[in-house]
């Protein structure tokens, strides 16, 4: 792309075509939503500005931003923020983004707090804490303990817990798995852990390799961290007490043999269909 006065009508025509020509999938997508973010505006305001022109610098930044991306770099990554049950987050590659799929979770997780009036939330593998932050922030009675080994992932949940403010209720803990969470009993343990098999990492999309492989990756059959939740999450949940994993699809039912001393098993599939959320109900 090169520098005119053209309009933004034109720039963002350009741009998919730039997109598309380098085998970007969703090109007027990615196109509108980076130019957004240089704007600062919601998506549904380009329409009304169409025929405005943008700054020397806004273009710079703009060009900047889609050269980003055709190298494969995610819009989220290039922005720095991600949206999740219609919050803002911090993402940068120490995080995984998150994903509307895991939404459910959340909304699984607001069900049994509200229908139980649960009190104690652990978020086990919290990443950018958007789980964590969404039950914080839709729950007003939670106490969540958010856990996770990287310092680095902590820093960005901690930091999303003060944008969304909710981190008076959210206490976080650098931890491998269970190790640091010592003395304390949840009614309900929510999980989206690594789950992606060695062999599966190796056929993802490019732009998946952006992000943090430790974050998705549980050996050799996907099931590293699920054999860990099986074998310690009933001591730490209290009876009767919730968990909610979010499953690999397609080794949904060996993760769920995993939990069968659990009191009942139930699987959630999600809007395509698939596989999506574990629920297991302590004794």
């Amino acid at each position: 792309m090169c520098q005119t006065e053209q309009n933004i009508f034109t720039i963002l025509k350009q741009a998919t075509e730039f997109l598309t020509s380098h085998n970007i999938t969703e090109a007027q997508l990615d196109a509108e939503v980076l130019l957004c973010g240089v704007l600062k505006i919601k998506r549904n305001k380009l329409t009304t500005i169409r025929q405005e022109t943008l700054s020397h610098e806004q273009y710079q930044q703009y060009q900047n931003y889609l050269n980003k991306r055709i190298t494969g770099e995610p819009v989220d990554y290039i922005l720095g923020n991600s949206e999740f049950m219609g919050l803002t987050f911090k993402v940068n590659p120490d995080v995984l983004i998150p994903r509307p799929e895991t939404e459910l979770i959340v909304e699984q997780a607001n069900n049994f707090i509200k229908g139980n009036n649960f009190k104690q939330v652990l978020d086990l593998c919290t990443g950018s804490g958007a789980i964590a932050v969404s039950v914080a922030k839709y729950n007003d009675n939670v106490s969540v303990t958010a856990s996770d080994i990287s310092t680095k992932a902590l820093q960005v949940a901690k930091e999303n817990a003060v944008t969304n403010n909710v981190s008076n209720r959210i206490e976080f803990l650098e931890s491998n798995m269970f190790d640091n969470i010592i003395a304390k009993k949840f009614d309900i343990i929510i999980s989206n852990p690594p789950y992606v098999t060695e062999k599966e990492y190796k056929g993802l999309e490019k732009e998946l390799f952006f992000e943090p492989k430790n974050a998705f990756v549980a050996g050799e059959d996907g099931l590293d961290f699920y054999r860990i939740i099986a074998e310690n999450s009933a001591r730490y949940l209290n009876p009767k007490g919730i968990l909610l994993l979010e499953l690999n699809s397609n080794i949904s039912l060996q993760i769920a043999d995993l939990f069968d001393s659990f009191l009942f098993i139930k699987i959630i599939k999600d809007y395509s269909g698939l596989d999506r959320i574990l629920i297991a109900q302590n004794g």
